[in-house]
């Protein structure tokens, strides 16, 4: 692993998959030693199946605990029922839930069929403050730089809001509907300001499809046009990346 900067953050950049997504679970794991009830805000996508999948082999000889923790999900789509195959509430359950010690108590997702969702993603911001904010904020990278479903152009001061989702990111995620058509065009997402609020963040990326994103990410103008771009300004981020994904930073 070699390091650089990238404004307040740091940027780790890594040999391959394998060897990210180590360091991730040690910081993960180290959350949960020091505060064995985090408030943990929790990422989706291709990028996090490796993650959770070495969480959840490893959490148990690394000596922690689930137990205690309280998880928030970035995101849902909208409208979905949480039963569905393709809703992150099954993922979730899929890749980390049923494998961990979690309580379903402490789990937090938004919910995709609510009939108010403007009222459920104001009732979502209200449990994230009720629960002392988010410790530990896991978060992917859009290919057009989105953090959470933040496409370009939201406010670095957004809080969890309902959200249009763009045809890049209908057109990335539509694989696993089957048909672009079948996929909901919208979501439920925390907002930016509300990602930043927390404590520390991590952000995952990986593979030569994310190298443009990260370069414009850690090198281009910080701009709303380029969500990601605003954790650069962030008091305790860390961009771990593997060589596919660095690609194009010194060129």
């Amino acid at each position: 692993m070699r390091a650089e900067k990238a404004g307040r953050a740091r940027v780790e950049i890594y040999a391959g998959v394998d060897e990210l997504v180590i360091s991730a679970g040690k910081v993960l794991f180290d959350q949960l030693r020091r505060k064995p009830g985090s408030v943990i805000g929790l990422a989706t996508g291709s990028t996090f199946v490796p993650f959770y999948e070495y969480v959840s082999l490893h959490y148990r000889e690394a000596g922690v605990s689930f137990r205690d923790a309280v998880t928030f999900n970035l995101d849902e789509y909208y409208p979905i029922s949480g039963d569905s195959r393709d809703s992150y509430h099954s993922y979730m359950a899929e890749h980390l839930f049923s494998r961990v010690d979690m309580k379903a108590a402490g789990i937090h997702i938004p919910d995709g069929s609510a009939a108010d969702p403007d009222a459920e993603a104001e009732a979502y911001e209200k449990a994230i403050k009720s629960s002392g904010g988010i410790d530990l904020q896991f978060l992917g990278l859009g290919r057009n730089g989105h953090i959470g479903f933040n496409e370009p152009g939201t406010p670095f001061t957004s809080r969890t809001h309902k959200t249009v989702l763009s045809e890049s990111t209908l057109s990335a995620n539509a694989p696993i509907f089957g048909d672009k058509s079948d996929m909901p065009g919208s979501a439920l997402t925390m907002g930016i300001g509300t990602i930043t609020d927390s404590r520390k963040i991590v952000l995952l990326a990986f593979g030569r499809q994310k190298s443009k994103a990260v370069r414009e990410t850690l090198k281009g103008e910080i701009t709303e046009e380029m969500p990601a771009s605003c954790l650069r300004r962030h008091r305790d981020t860390v961009f771990m990346i593997d060589e596919e994904a660095a690609a194009e930073l010194h060129e």
